[in-house]
């Protein structure tokens, strides 16, 4: 997974743009997910759609099956029927009988009976010669020595044509069975010619109990129509399917074997745009075929249904899968991104307190050898004003008292600035006080009154008057409200307002802010701005160390500090304290103010 899909970071850092590695990642952990839930989804969906139309053709071949056997077996039952029945009115000793016409007549006109379809019948002896006919047509004394059908039925016993027209024109088959004359010691033949219509009445009937077929019709062995087909061809011609090659299909091939049925066969056939079932079975002793004709499916509307109803699943299956996808997707790049940020804030954090305490060493060094000359300067310039006093006066000693006493305020200015230094570096003891918070602010608000009316810039006060008193270091948290009204009168200059607001988050915590209507800070000054010697001021008005000190007080004083700027609309600074600061807080800072004493 880690080689297919690479993390945010990687793709970051190999990218300009943090928002677009992030959009990648999306896109690609979407694009794996959609893999893994849509390729089953959409494997499932062709197994089901495959199993379900093997059952559906199951079935309809099963059923094709079944009809195809029935309509073989009536069409047999009735010819063999047919065959029996000549069979049965020709018995061994009436060849004399038949001979006389009247006794034929009266055997067909009971035949004829039975079997409308009869056209006429005639007796042949042992070498072919026609001795008796009776029938509409005059073909008395034939010779039928040299007829295919004559051999056929002296070599089997039994024959049964194809239609045809022969000398009468008119459509029709001949049955013709071989009856032993055991006086004479030969076979005489009784031929019996009957109307292709009692064969087409027959299959009409049967295609009629067998609805399930849209054709029904028979063929000879060289394919020509034998009865009439309704839709597929012409009695007497080549039927219009026998030309069409089949469509394999291994469902029907094992659907045959499976009914080990014998000269049956079954294709898919196209007609005229439309895929159809051509069946065929042999009918025993005959030269037909049968041929059954199929044009749809008899579980068609199941099948669409079935198709309607897959797809109409499967696109909602798809439409949630996606959905949920890009929401778990978004989820987690979001929440990738959130983790991000937090660790990129923590090692900023600590990597300020790192520097924090680098530079406060640094100052601590820097404080304690800048004292020692100050001491030694504000020490010569104290002694060259006694000199001054004891010698009673000099000549321009009115110009040398006012040069000491810039040295000197210069020298508390200093003392100051080095004082600063190391109350940043060193862990000092933290007095904890009852205060009243809403009080300190106005009290430190006093001090800066005067400064802040000089530059006409009004100070207002939004102060929760339930708040809770807190326990924490007076004069810390003067320094801090000092610090950042300070900055906030120096960074409106003139004509502006500053707000101090105070109110209660929960019990155990208060927020003190201040708000002023300055130019803001710009996102790349706002991320320095507790940096240690960092200042946007001029040469000359700030050390930089302002807002950094004020960041380790109230750090130290278990609180947290939030700075909200927009340039043009002003800054407000959030600082959040502790109601009671906590014991272990307070052991920390006793231990490590006896490490740095």
């Amino acid at each position: 997974m880690s080689k297919i899909l690479r993390s945010p970071a990687e793709i970051i850092e190999s990218r300009s743009d943090p928002d677009e590695g992030y959009k990648h990642f999306s896109r690609g952990l979407t694009g794996i997910l959609m893999t893994l839930v849509l390729v089953p989804l959409i494997i499932l969906s062709i197994l089901m759609h495959h199993q379900y139309k093997q059952l559906l053709q199951s079935k309809e071949l099963d059923q094709l099956i079944l009809n195809l056997e029935l309509a073989q077996s009536t069409i047999e039952k009735f010819v063999a029927e047919l065959q029996s029945v000549i069979k049965f009115v020709a018995p061994h000793n009436q060849y004399q009988q038949f001979l006389d016409p009247r006794e034929l007549e009266a055997l067909f006109v009971r035949l004829k009976g039975e079997y409308p379809g009869f056209a006429d019948i005639e007796i042949i002896d042992s070498l072919g010669m026609q001795k008796s006919y009776y029938g509409p047509y005059q073909l008395e004394g034939h010779n039928y020595t040299d007829q295919t059908w004559y051999k056929e039925v002296i070599l089997h016993g039994a024959y049964i044509s194809t239609i045809f027209s022969g000398f009468r024109d008119v459509n029709h088959f001949v049955i013709a069975v071989r009856v032993e004359n055991p006086e004479q010691k030969s076979d005489w033949v009784l031929r019996v010619t009957i109307d292709e219509k009692t064969l087409q009445n027959f299959v009409d009937t049967t295609s009629t109990s067998y609805s399930y077929a849209d054709d029904i019709y028979l063929i000879d062995s060289f394919g020509i129509a034998q009865t009439e087909p309704r839709k597929y061809g012409t009695i007497g011609e080549e039927c219009l399917l026998c030309n069409i090659q089949g469509t394999a299909n291994k469902s029907l091939a094992k659907a045959i074997a499976d009914r080990d049925t014998k000269g049956m066969e079954i294709v898919e056939k196209a007609f005229k745009g439309q895929q159809v079932l051509h069946a065929t079975a042999e009918l025993a002793n005959t030269p037909w075929r049968l041929v059954l004709v199929k044009e749809q499916y008899l579980f068609a509307h199941a099948w669409v249904l079935f198709k309607i109803k897959l797809i109409t699943i499967f696109l909602c299956c798809t439409i949630v899968a996606v959905i949920v996808i890009l929401q778990i997707s978004s989820a987690i790049t979001s929440h990738i991104r959130e983790s991000d940020n937090k660790q990129k804030k923590i090692l900023a954090e600590i990597q300020h307190t790192n520097k924090l305490a680098s530079i406060g060493r640094l100052a601590a060094g820097v404080a304690h050898e800048i004292n020692n000359p100050l001491a030694i300067i504000n020490q010569k310039a104290g002694l060259v004003q006694d000199f001054i006093e004891i010698s009673g006066g000099c000549e321009h000693q009115k110009s040398m008292e006012d040069a000491l006493d810039g040295i000197q305020n210069s020298v508390e200015r200093c003392k100051t600035v080095t004082h600063r230094l190391l109350g940043f570096a060193r862990h000092t003891e933290v007095k904890t006080d009852e205060i009243d918070i809403n009080v300190l602010v106005r009290e430190v608000i006093d001090f800066l009154a005067q400064e802040a009316s000089y530059n006409q810039i009004r100070i207002d006060f939004d102060l929760d008057q339930n708040i809770s008193t807190i326990f924490s270091d007076r004069g810390q948290l003067q320094q801090v409200f000092l610090n950042i009204t300070n900055n906030a009168i120096d960074a409106i200059g003139k004509n502006g307002h500053i707000t101090m607001s105070s109110r209660q988050v929960d019990q155990e915590t208060i927020q003190i802010g201040i708000t002023d209507n300055g130019p803001g800070i710009p996102p790349e000054v706002k991320q320095r701005i507790f940096d240690p010697f960092f200042t946007t001021k001029e040469t000359g008005k700030g050390t930089g160390l302002g807002l950094s000190i004020s960041y380790g007080l109230v750090k130290k004083l278990g609180g947290n500090i939030n700075v909200i700027s927009e340039v043009d609309k002003g800054t407000q600074f959030e600082i959040t304290l502790p109601v009671t600061q906590p014991q272990q807080d307070l052991e920390t800072n006793e231990r490590h103010e006896t490490v740095n004493n």
